[in-house]
């Protein structure tokens, strides 16, 4: 009897013992978050949601043993919520309240977690956070706190409404053109969130000036789920041909899923777009126009071509008829060189008196800049050589600016004095470009200036000689082919060197206002008065330096 007493006194104490240790070991221990694949759990109020979750071990450490414990559900307010029940289930699909969850839980490994969640109908719709609290043991023995968040949206709208989709039956193509004869088909998904049924009715039709057309109606009851729908609405022979708007409506008492879609029904070809080989081009070059047609059918249509300019003047007009086969054609127009300027194009495609479609698109036509003119006057003149500006005038007839290259060269017959280029910015009209050279006196030169642009080349060739001075005061003439120079021996300076000298004569008159200021700035004050350093007195008192002995010197010897 002593001994059965004894035994189950010890047990008492070991048990207290174990859950001291744990209860310390919680209180020590870390809290650690995991997350979820999953971004949320969507529950219809009044109803239960079940599924799995991916968990990843987001800490750096081997979990040996993983035990579920606790579960509760938050507001935005961190106000604890009632009326959410959860339950957990092992991966072999064991419900677990509290227990062993996983075993060996590596770092960074991902781990399923089925659950079943009930949301009492009194629970508001809204955004809560649902924490699933974890056990972690690691192999030491050390206890590690495991928090996983998740977002539970609770909704009172059980019906969630993919977006309908519409397409012509007979092609399974989905185009806003239908054929008289075919049939329109709409499809859409309604995902059921509830557990249970759902009614819901329908109605589909054609609306043209406020009346409908071939109206379709249905009425069904939605299984949990994903829900396929399918209403077909043929198109008679006898319908009108033009545009009309698809409805497409489905209605429960918790809401109303609204579709439409405009349609032309007519006999089945469209333009679908229009193109330009170049949309730049130069006044000596022709365009090439793409329309690409589209058609269901095989038809004989007119194909215009219309190029308007400025001010809307057409320049152009073109018409011819084209035969199309079912499926795609690309018809192709050249249209002739036109004066420079902004273009618009017009491709049309029409049956009798009926328009089909038409698209527009725009290139420019641009001018090729041009030299002008080319000038030359004397800079400057000496002994044996003379400075001349050549002035090159470059005209741009475009109303934009163009860049060009502008190269020169001036050489006498077996020699090249001087080559170059630039690379110019033209503005609209005319535009001065100045060149200055230093070209030998009493030779003939010949020059050459070239301007290139997208690969054309204009060039401007020429000859010039440099008549040396005769004498002073007299005239000499340069004779050239286009322009007669005339100087003296005693040039004036050159702008140039007016600016230089106006520069020295300033640097000049701020160095002698500067002397000046220094010359003419008043002396300052006598120094301060220092007082006197105290004579240093000898401890034997007063002593006196003997002088030095006189030696004086003779330049003979004294006489007797």
């Amino acid at each position: 009897m002593y001994k059965i007493h004894r035994g189950k006194f010890m047990r008492g104490v070991l048990v207290v013992f174990m859950t001291f240790l744990i209860i310390s070991s919680v209180a020590s221990s870390q809290t650690l978050l995991f997350s979820t694949v999953e971004e949320k759990i969507l529950v219809v109020s009044g109803d239960y949601r079940e599924g799995s979750l991916t968990v990843v071990n987001n800490a750096d450490k081997d979990f040996q043993i993983v035990t579920f414990r606790r579960y509760y559900v938050l507001d935005s307010k961190n106000n604890e919520i009632p009326g959410i029940t959860l339950k957990v289930y092992k991966p072999d699909g064991e419900p677990l309240s509290t227990g062993v969850l996983y075993t060996y839980w590596r770092s960074g490994e991902e781990r399923p977690l089925r659950y079943k969640i009930y949301v009492n109908e009194s629970v508001k719709p809204g955004t809560y956070t649902l924490f699933m609290v974890l056990w972690g043991f690691l192999s030491s023995g050390d206890l590690r706190v495991i928090q996983i968040p998740v977002t539970l949206e609770i909704t009172d709208i059980p019906l969630s409404f993919k977006e309908a989709f519409v397409e012509v039956k007979e092609r399974s193509i989905t185009t806003n053109h239908v054929l008289n004869g075919e049939t329109i088909a709409i499809y859409s998904t309604v995902h059921n969130l509830k557990n249970s049924p759902v009614a819901i009715n329908g109605t589909a039709y054609l609306e043209r000036n406020g009346k409908q057309y071939l109206a379709k109606y249905l009425a069904m009851n939605l299984t949990p789920g994903d829900n396929p729908i399918q209403v077909e609405i043929p198109i008679p022979y006898g319908l009108q041909e033009g545009e009309y708007k698809l409805i497409y409506k489905l209605e429960y008492p918790k809401g109303t899923y609204l579709f439409s879609k405009a349609f032309y029904i007519t006999f089945g070809v469209d333009l679908t777009s229009i193109s330009l080989e170049k949309t730049e081009i130069m006044e000596d070059e022709t365009s090439t126009v793409y329309t690409t047609i589209f058609s269901e059918r095989n038809i004989v249509i007119n194909h215009t071509i219309e190029v308007y300019g400025a001010n809307n003047n057409i320049l152009h007009n073109t018409t011819e008829r084209l035969e199309i086969t079912r499926g795609t054609t690309i018809a192709k127009v050249t249209i002739p060189p036109l004066p420079p300027g902004s273009k618009k194009v017009i491709s049309k495609i029409s049956f009798g008196k009926i328009l089909l479609g038409q698209k527009s698109i725009s290139y420019k036509v641009f001018a090729y800049p041009r030299i002008e003119d080319v000038t030359y006057k004397e800079v400057s003149l000496s002994k044996t050589t003379g400075m001349l500006n050549f002035s090159v005038v470059i005209y741009n007839a475009n109303s934009e600016e163009v860049t060009t290259k502008l190269s020169y060269k001036f050489f006498k017959f077996n020699q090249t004095l001087d080559k170059g280029s630039q690379t110019l910015t033209l503005n609209p009209g005319e535009n001065y470009v100045n060149i200055i050279e230093d070209l030998p006196i009493g030779e003939k030169i010949f020059y050459e200036f070239s301007l290139t642009s997208n690969n054309k080349e204009q060039k401007i060739n020429n000859s010039l000689e440099i008549t040396p001075p005769i004498a002073p005061n007299t005239t000499t003439s340069t004779s050239s082919s286009s322009t007669s120079i005339t100087n003296t021996t005693t040039p004036l300076p050159t702008p140039q060197e007016r600016n230089i000298l106006k520069y020295f004569a300033a640097v000049l008159v701020v160095i002698f206002l500067l002397l000046l200021a220094l010359y003419l700035m008043p002396t300052s004050s006598q120094k301060r008065r220092e007082r006197p350093k105290p004579k240093r007195r000898s401890p034997l008192g007063r002593f006196k330096r003997p002088k030095r002995p006189e030696t004086r010197e003779y330049k003979e010897l004294p006489k007797k």
